[in-house]
Formats: C-alpha cells, sequence, structure tokens
C-alpha cells in the first residue's frame, strides 16, 4: 500500500521519468560490419604501376654448403657471399618462396616483385648449425639459417623462405645437419618459421638406372624417417641426387608418387640439378615460348635449378648470369600482380598462357594491353644467350 500511495502523490510530469528509469529499453546490438568485397580483377593502378607479367621465368637456385673456410665455387659458399646474394636479390626486386608454392602456383608475392626459389641439398652442418653462447645454444650467424634470420630481422620484407632438400639418417648419412642433440630444435624452428623440409631420397644414390621398387623405397622411407622427427614437414616436392632422372617412363612416374613399407608419397614437383630458370606455372609446356631454348618449361616432373659459381659469372646455368639475363631482358621476367588469384599478363604474351592450366590452379587469368612482350615473336635478349 505504502508504495501505490506514494506513486499517487508523485506529479504527473514525474511518472514517465520513473518508468523509464526503471523500464530502460532493451539495447540493440550494432550490425556486423559489411564484408569485404573480394577484388573482380587486378586493379589498373597495379597494371600501370608494376606492368606486371606472371607469364615470366623465374629462377630456383641450388646452394649446398656454406662455409668461411672455402673459396666460392660451384653451388657453395662463404658466409659473406651468401649475405651478398640475398642483397643482391632484394635490390633487384626479388622475393623468397618455396619450392611448394611454385609447384602449387601459390607464390604469394607482393606486386611488382619476381618469385625466387632458394634452395639447399643434402642437409649438411653448414646449412643449420648451433652454437653454445653465454652458456646457451644460438644459431650460429654463419650458417645459411643464420645468415637468413638476420637478413629477416634487417629486412623484414624479406620472409624467412627456402626448401632444404633434406636426407633422413640412413647408411653412410650422419644425422641431418649433423648435432643429433638438436636435430628436432632444428626441424621444428624450419617447419614453425615457414620454411620447406622437402625430399632428397634416403641413401643419395643416382636413379637414372634404379630398379621401381627401390625408388619407391627411397622415396617412402625418406618420407616415413623425417616426418618421424616432425610430422608436419610436408615432404611433397623433390630433387633428384646429382640431379639425374630415371630413363624410362614407368620409372619417371614413381617419382611423383608410390608407396612402400606401408607409407605412401606425392610430390608436387620433381628438381634436377641445373641449368635454366623454369617459365611460369600458367604457361604452356610448348618449346616455342621458351626463347629458344634459353628457359626451361614448367613440367613438374622435371624442373630445373640455377648454381651459383663465382668463378663462372658469364657461363649459362650460373646464378651470376641469370642475373645479368633478366636484368638486360626484364619483359623474360615473372612480376607479381600481387594477388595469388589473379594473373596479370601482357596481351603480347597471350599465346603462350594455358588458361585451362590456370583454372586448375585456382588462378584467373587477366591479359592486358600497351605493353611490349614477347609472347610467341622474338623478345630481345640483351645480347644473352644460352646458345
Amino acid at each position: 500500500m505504502r508504495s501505490r500511495r506514494f506513486l499517487l502523490c508523485l506529479p504527473l510530469a514525474a511518472l514517465p521519468l520513473l518508468a523509464l528509469a526503471g523500464c530502460p529499453k532493451k539495447e540493440t546490438a550494432p550490425p556486423p560490419p559489411p564484408k569485404p568485397v573480394e577484388p573482380t580483377k587486378v586493379s589498373e593502378e597495379v597494371i600501370q604501376k608494376h606492368k606486371p607479367n606472371e607469364a615470366g621465368a623465374i629462377m630456383v637456385i641450388m646452394y649446398h654448403r656454406i662455409l668461411a673456410d672455402q673459396k666460392d665455387s660451384d653451388l657453395n659458399r662463404r658466409p659473406e657471399t651468401f649475405r651478398q646474394d640475398l642483397e643482391t636479390l632484394r635490390k633487384k626486386n626479388y622475393y623468397p618462396v618455396n619450392a611448394i608454392d611454385l609447384a602449387n602456383n601459390t607464390m604469394d608475392v607482393p606486386a611488382g616483385k619476381t618469385p625466387v626459389v632458394i634452395t639447399f641439398d643434402d642437409a649438411l652442418p653448414s646449412q643449420f648449425r648451433v652454437i653454445e653462447r653465454d652458456g646457451k645454444p644460438k644459431i650460429d650467424p654463419d650458417c645459411a639459417v643464420g645468415i637468413m634470420e638476420d637478413f629477416n630481422k634487417k629486412y623484414p620484407d624479406w620472409p624467412m623462405r627456402a626448401t632444404f632438400f633434406v636426407l633422413p639418417k640412413e647408411g653412410r648419412n650422419a644425422e641431418p645437419f649433423g648435432q643429433a642433440e638438436y636435430l628436432t630444435s632444428k626441424f621444428d624452428y624450419l617447419v614453425n618459421k615457414g620454411y620447406e623440409v622437402a625430399n632428397h631420397t634416403s641413401t643419395h644414390t643416382s636413379m637414372r638406372r634404379m630398379a621401381h621398387d627401390k625408388i619407391q623405397w627411397e622415396l617412402a622411407n625418406a618420407k616415413k624417417g623425417v616426418q618421424q622427427i616432425n610430422a608436419k614437414a610436408e615432404m611433397a616436392t623433390l630433387a633428384l641426387p646429382y640431379g639425374q632422372i630415371p630413363r624410362d617412363e614407368a620409372a619417371k612416374k614413381l617419382l611423383v608418387s608410390g608407396s612402400s613399407g606401408g607409407t605412401s608419397y606425392e610430390n608436387k614437383a620433381v628438381f634436377l640439378a641445373a641449368w635454366r630458370p623454369v617459365m611460369s606455372p600458367i604457361t604452356k609446356p610448348d618449346k616455342k615460348f621458351a626463347q629458344g631454348g634459353s628457359i626451361a618449361l614448367f613440367t613438374p616432373g622435371e624442373l630445373e635449378r640455377v648454381t651459383p659459381n663465382a668463378t663462372q659469372p658469364n657461363t649459362p646455368g650460373t646464378l651470376e648470369y641469370w642475373l645479368k639475363y633478366f636484368d638486360k631482358s626484364p619483359s623474360l621476367r615473372y612480376i607479381s600482380d600481387g594477388d595469388v588469384k589473379f594473373a596479370a599478363v601482357p596481351e603480347a604474351l597471350k599465346d603462350s598462357v594455358d588458361e585451362a592450366r590456370a583454372q586448375k590452379q585456382g588462378v584467373k587469368v587477366q591479359f592486358y594491353g600497351g605493353s611490349k612482350g614477347g609472347g610467341a615473336g622474338k623478345v630481345p635478349s640483351g645480347g644473352l644467350s644460352v646458345d
């Protein structure tokens, strides 16, 4: 009764205020933010600024040892020379990707830059070494991984990407990268940092005349051994020992997929030892578009690599040669449009593009005009040739 009398005694003007105070309106949730609009093509701004050419050629570089107490030679670098390689590549607008990214055409490269695949064979100690410093284990700043880590700290726009074609501990092989006590830590580091761990067989034996069952054992056993160290290691690309491919077609197919001892494998790409850049993954595997043989066709089962060799800078096949080649023939170089879903290509190169192949890779090709590209015609070579 008291509350009722109280209400009756209130001025009429106060009742709406009391109602508002005791019964607040239920707040409605704000509308969700609009979904970002997916681009339907490469913008005109990107095309005008960067002149992308995703039908151009890509280098895959093959390294072995990185040692201070050696001379720069075929496949091998001193630490300071490898640092200079990275500086040169970045200065010339290259950008690192893993081998599996090239194989799947999932190269996430900023607009205006050219993908480059840096590879290391054999899992040698100089590629990844741990040292003791102040009583704690540290990555040796003069090993390949240490150099790439420091380079990333110096240039955050250069990601830690490279492919390590590793050998498991099998037969005469030592522990991958040496230092058995750090084996798991090294593989964890590589996988977690975004490097690719890939297959280099079990015993590093030439496959030129190898029996079919032995080929499958070499690849399946290597995958099994490495994934026992780190289950996340993909082992989905292969580098052939000595770059020697089997002679018969049935054996070549076993490089791509097979099984042995209950372990199956599937390689998205098979890499040889040398000696040319490869055409873009969206191009036709037709020699008439390969610049008279200067560029290798994009054939996933037989992809070529180039080798650093400071002693032969003018010899076709070396990194030094190809850097100059693309400086003088920029129209042959892959230039990214910055979007993995699209492949912007000058109209002049249309005949070299396999649009069905690109579609299977999840890529939409966009041709644009106004560029003096090469296509099926002759592209200026800048005075360089591998012939």
